[in-house]
């Protein structure tokens, strides 16, 4: 009997929170189908709809009996403090709520008290969900949810909590009553996710967001009630424990997850999340037109939503008998909703902030991701299922292109007409998007690789079949397939792409667009954009120049496709390396950005870029103060995995690196390259990018080998995409050689280190020259290479030929440096240290002095007293002093080294031990043995006494040394 009264009780309920949300005439038609005869049935209903109405809140319908009205008489809490019920504001499922003054001598405030109700009492369930609401609330202060006051249990044994009494509409009626537009109500709705954005990170999920659970204040703010059946989702619940609270739900806006009674995520909110954004702006729920609880439920399981434009009244609404101004629905909010309703979780937003994001973009009339995804994922599938040789890829994207054209040109031509000139832009604006997705999506690993088999195919047949003459042996038919082994297949389908597709373009747009130079100078920037993907840095400068020059005399200063312009252009410079002109442009960007909302795209790129060429220039301290506070300004209103987001940590965890700061640089770049490995995946440009820093990092605190090992990673999956000649490739592959160096101890291991290094030297000179700041970081490892050579070398003659040459490529090194980069960057003063430390090496102990001299005064000047890199220049400076026989300078500079390498990074750090080892050995040289003896046992004898079969190949090196060191 329990059991048939419980199923009546939850089939009353799904008939009531169908018919809620419909008109008095269409509600009884509704309830009279529904109920199909059982009046007792629907006098049920009839009374959980009157209970829900009665409610600010609108709390969940729950006994058949209504508890007894306790206005005009006094609460009191077992603690000292007071209540004095006024009025009663609703009845739910387990509680009852109502309008209440807390009277504490002179304090008084009106709350919201909640009561268990008596008949909810004795139900072990509606206990523990009560007190998880109280568990709830007391974990969230934030401006846009109702939160709590106060909570406990009443001296007659009666739990309860007073909660913020809002006083205001439900979110969707008050739009109505205000009138308001499309712009105002996605601005209201920002504001609730912002507050669900809060309630997630701080592990809440609310999984009863409604209308009936947003109020709107008469301040225009909106208030998220109701976390009755909310639930910590670091909490281990079982699925078949929240049973009563799925049942607790309200229909209309459960996710499918929620129905079937699934594991929950954040992906349930974001579901109903978007059931209210689709309220908001068609004025009808999905599937408002069902109207018995089965086919409801079945029609959200089948996941297939109508978009909100097709069932939004464009002419008027009618609310409460009233006519309100109606809106047309974009194609845009239409796929930030449908994406928000997927049937699948994994399928929705991520999170609430992308959805906010996404939104956000609307706004500014910026793409939304919702529409790229669509379009991204068919064009990527066409790719993968149609990989063409040579002739075909270039036959096709020419055509697609003149297309692309012919339909720019078409649009030109109706730019007089006044009435079609936002349907214009918004068309121009998808097309050129097509294209650029459509270039960015090719796989040119693929195509490489099929206009090689296709070749290597043909003419191996040809030589197979001795048509042209005798056939060849098959000798040399394995030595033509030798011959087409050894060719970059990725490299070979770039230089296609760059030559007889995008080159080609190019050249005929000028003549193709000459009456619409405004057009033109859109494909020119989307085609450059292209060339920047596939690492022609210099003829993507070339061609944004042109873009500019158009912009510069067509549009006016304030222009965002000028200013767009402007920041490509800065960016290619600085990926060429010409870092004066790109920190130009980048600052006067972010003047003529700074009037934007400070999340803009624009702007952030703007800024950001500014930061990176800042670091690059050697002001460190500048990069990072801006990249900190632009990191700090985007935190909260951009999702984590926003790409402009992901990007700045990535640049400030180099300036990190710069500054010294390894400790605050890796826990930020292991957090990064976890993250774009779960949002992007492993081989996502920015999750390799991410792992080359973390790799650099890695080398500088010596774990050559883990270094060693992402380099190695990132290097494979580089090449096989890009080609062994595009840039990122070559810089994957410079960190490779840089481990292989530091960790090569004999030829073999110096061989290996030489082959690749001297290819990356020579590509980068070829590709991006001389003087470029890729090109001397690759010198500066030959340097490194080429002097621990000598250092190996058993011949004295043989180590002083090595010595001579790392000097004269160091003095090359310095030379560009001092001309490009000044004498005070940080690239130089290096320079000049390694140029001491290789002039020591050499015997010049005297030359070596004054150039170590000269670096330690310049590195305080430029990063001050605690900069690592201070004590390795001390540490030098004792090294020519040891050298030199000058045993009291040397000590001076070692106790100096050790000292602050201490402070810095701790007694057992590599570089401490280095320093201490090094001070011991001048102290015995001075006689000193009792302060040697002390530093002995306080720095060396720990280290030598660790196993080295557990220390990375740096700590053992310093582990060695030190031995060496106590060794008469």
């Amino acid at each position: 009997m329990t059991r048939q009264l419980t199923d009546r009780y939850r089939e009353a309920k799904l008939i009531a929170m169908a018919a809620i949300e419909l008109g008095m005439d269409a509600r009884e038609e509704m309830i009279a189908s529904a109920v199909a005869g059982d009046e007792e049935l629907g006098r049920e209903v009839r009374w959980m709809i009157s209970a829900i109405e009665s409610s600010h809140t609108a709390p969940m319908p729950g006994d058949q009996m209504q508890t007894a009205d306790l206005s005009g008489h006094d609460a009191q809490a077992s603690a000292p403090r007071q209540y004095r019920l006024l009025r009663r504001l609703g009845e739910g499922g387990m509680g009852t709520v109502y309008l209440a003054e807390r009277t504490d001598g002179d304090f008084v405030q009106q709350v919201a008290l909640k009561f268990l109700q008596a008949s909810a009492e004795g139900s072990p369930v509606l206990l523990e969900r009560f007190t998880r609401e109280r568990q709830v609330l007391a974990r969230l202060e934030h401006p846009g949810i109702a939160h709590l006051l106060d909570g406990g249990v009443l001296t007659d044994g009666k739990q309860f909590l007073a909660m913020e009494y809002v006083e205001g509409e439900r979110i969707d009626a008050w739009c109505e009553h205000h009138g308001a537009d499309l712009r105002e109500r996605v601005l209201l709705f920002l504001k609730v996710c912002a507050a669900v954005e809060y309630a997630h990170r701080n592990l809440i999920i609310h999984r009863d967001i409604k209308p009936a659970n947003i109020l709107v204040t008469e301040y225009g703010e909106p208030k998220l009630l109701d976390f009755g059946i909310a639930r910590i989702i670091d909490e281990h619940v079982e699925v078949a424990d929240t049973a009563t609270g799925a049942h607790a739900l309200t229909l209309a806006y459960a996710s499918p997850e929620q129905i079937e009674r699934q594991p929950l995520t954040t992906a349930a909110d974001v579901y109903s999340l978007g059931v209210v954004l689709y309220q908001l702006v068609s004025g009808r729920r999905p599937f408002q037109h069902l109207v018995t609880p089965h086919l409801l439920t079945n029609a959200i399981i089948s996941g297939a939503v109508v978009a909100p434009s097709r069932v939004a009244k464009a002419a008027a609404r009618e609310f409460n008998g009233e006519k309100t101004p109606g809106f047309s629905v974009p194609a845009d909010i239409d796929a930030i909703v449908l994406k928000a309703l997927r049937r699948h979780a994994a399928e929705r937003y991520a999170t609430v902030g992308e959805m906010v994001a996404d939104l956000r973009r609307f706004l500014a009339r910026h793409p939304v991701h919702a529409r790229r995804g669509v379009r991204l994922y068919r064009v990527r599938r066409f790719v993968q299922r149609n990989r063409w040789p040579l002739a075909a890829a270039s036959v096709l994207l020419i055509a697609v292109l003149s297309g692309l054209g012919s339909s720019l040109y078409a649009l030109g031509q109706a730019r007089t007409q006044q009435q079609l000139a936002e349907h214009r832009q918004q068309q121009l604006e998808r097309i050129v998007h097509f294209q650029q997705s459509m270039f960015d999506s090719v796989d040119i690993d693929a195509m490489g690789h099929a206009i090689k088999r296709d070749q290597e195919r043909q003419l191996t047949a040809m030589l197979s079949s001795g048509k042209d003459g005798p056939a060849p042996d098959k000798g040399a038919v394995e030595e033509l397939q030798r011959a087409f082994a050894g060719i970059s297949a990725t490299d070979t389908a770039r230089n296609v792409l760059d030559t007889y597709v995008v080159t080609h373009a190019l050249d005929s747009l000028d003549a193709a667009f000459a009456d619409a130079p405004t057009l033109a100078a859109d494909m020119r920037q989307s085609l450059a954009r292209v060339l920047v993907n596939i690492g022609s840095y210099p003829h993507a400068v070339t061609e944004l120049r042109k873009v500019l020059a158009t912009r510069d005399h067509d549009a006016p200063a304030d222009d965002q496709a000028r200013l767009s312009t402007q920041i490509d252009l800065a960016q290619a410079l600085y990926r060429k390396g010409d870092l004066d002109a790109a920190a130009q442009l980048f600052k006067q960007s972010g003047r003529e950005s700074s009037s934007l909302p400070v999340t803009a795209p624009l702007r952030v790129a703007a800024e950001a870029g500014r930061g990176r060429v800042l670091a690059a220039q050697g002001h460190l301290q500048q990069a990072l103060a801006l990249q900190q506070k632009l990191y700090a300004q985007l935190q909260l209103p951009l999702p984590a995995t926003d790409s402009g987001v992901m990007e700045l940590r990535q640049d400030l965890v180099t300036t990190l690196i710069g500054l010294g700061m390894r400790d605050e640089a890796r826990k930020q770049a292991e957090a990064l390259v976890a993250l774009d490995r779960g949002k992007l995946g492993a081989e996502h440009p920015e999750t390799l990018k991410a792992m080359v820093v973390l790799a650099k990092l890695l080398h500088y605190r010596h774990e050559y080998e883990k270094s060693l090992e992402l380099a190695r990673e990132v290097a494979t999956i580089r090449e096989r995409k890009l080609g062994a000649d595009h840039p990122e490739t070559l810089r994957a592959q410079n960190m490779v050689a840089t481990d292989e160096v530091y960790l090569a101890q004999d030829p073999a291991a110096f061989k290996q280190a030489h082959a690749l290094l001297d290819r990356v030297v020579a590509t980068r000179e070829r590709l991006l020259g001389p003087d470029h700041p890729d090109t001397m970081a690759s010198l500066t490892v030959m340097v490194r290479l080429v002097a621990k050579q000598g250092h190996f070398a058993d011949d004295p003659a043989i180590a002083q030929g090595y010595y001579a040459k790392a000097i004269a490529l160091e003095r090359r090194i310095l030379a560009s440096h001092e001309r490009m980069l000044g004498p005070n960057h940080p690239h130089t003063l290096m320079a000049h240290g390694s140029l001491a430390s290789l002039l020591n090496a050499a015997g010049q102990h005297r030359k070596a002095l004054a150039e170590a001299e000269l670096t330690l005064a310049g590195q305080r000047r430029a990063l001050g007293d605690d900069h690592p890199i201070i004590f390795g220049t001390l540490t030098l400076i004792g090294d020519i002093n040891s050298d030199a026989g000058d045993w009291k300078a040397a000590r001076v500079a070692y106790r100096q080294a050790l000292t602050g390498r201490e402070k810095l990074l701790g007694p057992r750090d590599a570089h401490t031990i280095e320093s201490a080892s090094r001070l011991h050995y001048a102290l015995a040289e001075l006689g000193a043995q009792h302060a040697a003896e002390n530093v002995r046992q306080e720095y060396l004898d720990p280290v030598i006494a660790m196993n080295p079969a557990n220390l990375n190949a740096s700590m053992r090196s310093v582990r060695d040394e030190a031995i060496r060191m106590l060794t008469p």
